[in-house]
């Protein structure tokens, strides 16, 4: 580990100096990326937004705000900071070899390297399609949609290249003590349904993986039912390594084809799919996880709920420390990538949004 640490201090110095950059900062990486995580400034944001000034170019939307965070506590190293003029696999960049991330605990059907997959290609098994657009493979390693992250490998994804998630943003409106909407501004005020997981202080909105399409959305409906409506169920104890994260990827992985004990009967969450679903989003969302060859895609629909569903009592499912409903009439704990898909579901319903004028990504 302290010999990965060397290396990616001489990564980080060599990148520096080939953008000429060494005058300012380069003494905050001391001698080993621990000193660096010790330091008293915010050095990934502050690095980044350093590098930007000096090439003069804006934050561009879409362009790793998250997943360029320098320091990634789960991957244990820096990443190689990144103007953003120089995102893009198209500009040259001969010196750029970031540190490689790959999670072999994440369980998973993916060989460990990529030499033999076909990538912008569908098959019967694994969908490698972005939605965003055709991306660029060097040799046999799939490169992000989005450009340069500062890390290679597949990191803790399931998949190389991109990885599809469905994601359900469930709303309600929030009612006051007498039953009655409340308003601010002269809009209705939301509630969303959102999970933590274990080892994460922030809020979550449902996902589950996905390795093919799922136009009649089951694994939404599927996950929905296994973290926020068990009715009783258990599921089998995973003794698997990985965060709560990944063990929830192991629970749904194949769930929009593999039936579980959860999917029998629940006629009301199977309404409220059929009579309210609409989608906000589909393309790439930037992560803190997202690496140059793997990185994720979401597919959000937006399901508002009325009663009987939005009165139900809810009930977590396996490693979920927290389900609950937050109200949506200020800033949540949640992350800026999901905050803008709550924006979205705000903007959808018309309703009162917390988020309004911030681009978030």
């Amino acid at each position: 580990a302290a010999e990965l640490k060397q290396i990616t201090v001489k990564q980080h110095r060599e990148t520096l100096n080939s953008l000429g950059l060494t005058s300012k900062r380069s003494c905050l990486f001391g001698n080993t990326v621990s000193q660096v995580e010790d330091s008293p400034l915010d050095f990934g944001h502050d690095l980044s937004s350093w590098a930007m000034q000096a090439h003069n170019k804006p934050a561009a939307p879409h362009k790793h705000a998250l997943t360029r965070d320098s320091y990634n506590k789960k991957y244990g190293v820096t990443r190689v900071p990144i103007p953003t003029d120089c995102i893009d696999w198209e500009i040259s960049l001969d010196f750029y070899d970031p540190p490689e991330i790959t999670d072999e605990s994440v369980n998973t059907d993916e060989p460990i390297y990529p030499d033999k997959l076909r990538f912008n290609f569908a098959d019967e098994q694994v969908n490698r399609i972005s939605y965003l657009k055709p991306y660029h493979v060097d040799g046999t390693d799939p490169l992000n949609v989005r450009g340069r992250t500062g890390l290679k490998g597949r990191g803790v994804f399931r998949r190389w290249g991109p990885n599809h998630h469905a994601v359900t943003v469930v709303t309600r409106w929030y009612l006051a003590g007498t039953g009655k909407q409340v308003h601010i501004k002269t809009r209705p005020v939301m509630e969303a349904l959102l999970i933590k997981y274990e080892e994460d202080d922030f809020y979550h909105i449902p996902s589950v993986p996905i390795d093919q399409e799922d136009p009649f959305r089951k694994a939404n409906k599927q996950c929905l039912k296994d973290t926020c409506y068990r009715k009783g169920e258990k599921y089998p104890i995973f003794n698997r390594g990985g965060n709560s994260r990944n063990k929830l990827q192991d629970i749904f992985k194949g769930a929009a084809t593999v039936s579980t004990p959860s999917s029998s009967g629940d006629p009301e969450v199977d309404k409220a799919f059929k009579a309210a679903n609409q989608i906000l989003y589909r393309g790439y969302m930037d992560d803190i996880y997202n690496t140059d060859n793997a990185w994720m895609e979401v597919d959000v629909i937006n399901v508002h709920i009325e009663k009987p569903l939005a009165d139900r009592q809810l009930e977590k499912g396996p490693h979920i420390a927290e389900v609950s409903w937050q109200k949506l009439d200020s800033k949540i704990h949640i992350r800026t990538n999901e905050a803008y898909l709550l924006k979205l579901a705000c903007q959808r319903q018309k309703a009162f949004n917390p988020y309004s004028g911030e681009s978030l990504l």
